[in-house]
């Protein structure tokens, strides 16, 4: 290919219309129009695919593709879909989210004053499930300047403030790193940028190019699981050697974090026995013990007291407000020494 950035884009896609629509039509209605647009149906029973072809395969802007079979997963899909690519470029799109008309020029422009930079990403809008429309992303989770390059390891340990959306990637550099781990299910994205960022720096926009919806479908549940899957990433963290000491440190603190939330979870929910397990996990905030101490006091509450204390409105939320508030990170453009 003989642009220099050249793009595939890559929707994974379930079950996903009319949004895979929109998503797919954002692609193709770029100011820097991709190479090719891949949609990976996962085994979608909506017509998801053939509606894709109907609307796009004789669209002369760019190639559409529709890669189906049963992949298994958001993760799986992705894999599949970047490794049919032709591209030197990934540019990862979810199906239900919208990218705006410059995304491809201006991580192109971005990218090209970065060529040490194997990746790239940006701010962008999103709608909760309430409707309300929040113009930054990076304003709830990230600071950074408008020419950010550096290598965020130390900051991703702290919270995931990278839309999957917003990422460009080199192809070679999905390789190296071995694109998404598809045993993961909920931390598969935040994964692979600490993957990533390890192997060297990102390239950043502060300008908000993607639009991202928060999904439907059991937000309780949902959070639960992603802290799981948090436990299982950041225990492997823990026991990776080759993690200088002082990143060692921000992964014990991150699991410790999460064993946290779930153990206020659980409280919640009057299991006071899953709450002492995960509390065991939560010690690792010296300058916070007191929190901790009366989350593990009220879990041997009887269960019935702490079912009454619930429909009461018990102060757990508080309490898991100072020991787990948002975490919001500054990245200030140079690269990590320890990666």
């Amino acid at each position: 290919m003989s642009d220099p950035f050249a793009v595939a884009a890559v929707i994974p896609a379930r079950d996903a219309l009319p949004d895979v629509l929109e998503a797919v039509e954002s692609a193709l209605a770029q100011t820097h129009p991709p190479a090719e647009v891949l949609v990976v149906d996962d085994g979608s029973r909506d017509g998801t695919g053939p509606a894709v072809e109907e609307c796009f395969g004789a669209d002369r802007r760019a190639p559409v593709r529709v890669l189906g079979g049963r992949f298994g997963g958001a993760s799986a899909a992705r894999n599949a879909g970047w490794r049919a690519a032709g591209a030197p470029w990934i540019a990862l799109l979810d199906a239900d989210d919208v990218w705006e008309p410059e995304k491809l020029e201006q991580a192109a422009a971005v990218l090209a004053r970065a060529p040490g930079a194997a990746w790239f990403f940006s701010d962008g809008s999103f709608r909760t499930l309430g409707g309300e429309v929040h113009p930054s992303w990076f304003a709830l989770y990230a600071d950074l300047p408008e020419a950010y390059v550096g290598s965020p390891v130390a900051e991703l340990l702290e919270v995931n403030f990278v839309l999957t959306s917003s990422v460009v990637v080199r192809r070679d550099a999905l390789e190296r790193a071995g694109g998404f781990d598809e045993t993961l299910s909920h931390a598969e994205d935040l994964d692979l940028w600490i993957r990533l960022a390890r192997r060297g720096p990102a390239a950043a926009s502060r300008r908000a190019l993607v639009r991202y919806q928060h999904r439907e479908g059991g937000l309780s549940g949902q959070h639960e699981r992603r802290l799981l899957a948090d436990l299982e990433l950041f225990g492997r963290l823990a026991a990776d050697p080759t993690l200088p000491e002082a990143l060692q440190r921000r992964v014990l603190r991150r699991r410790a974090r999460a064993h946290y939330q779930l153990a206020v979870a659980a409280l919640r929910e009057a299991d006071g026995g899953l709450a002492r397990g995960h509390l065991r996990g939560s010690w690792l905030f010296p300058e916070r013990a007191l929190p901790v101490a009366v989350a593990f006091l009220a879990s041997l509450l009887p269960p019935a007291w702490l079912a009454g204390l619930r429909r009461q409105g018990w102060a757990t939320r508080p309490v898991g407000r100072r020991l787990v508030s948002q975490h919001r990170v500054r990245l200030h453009g140079a690269a990590e020494s320890d990666r």
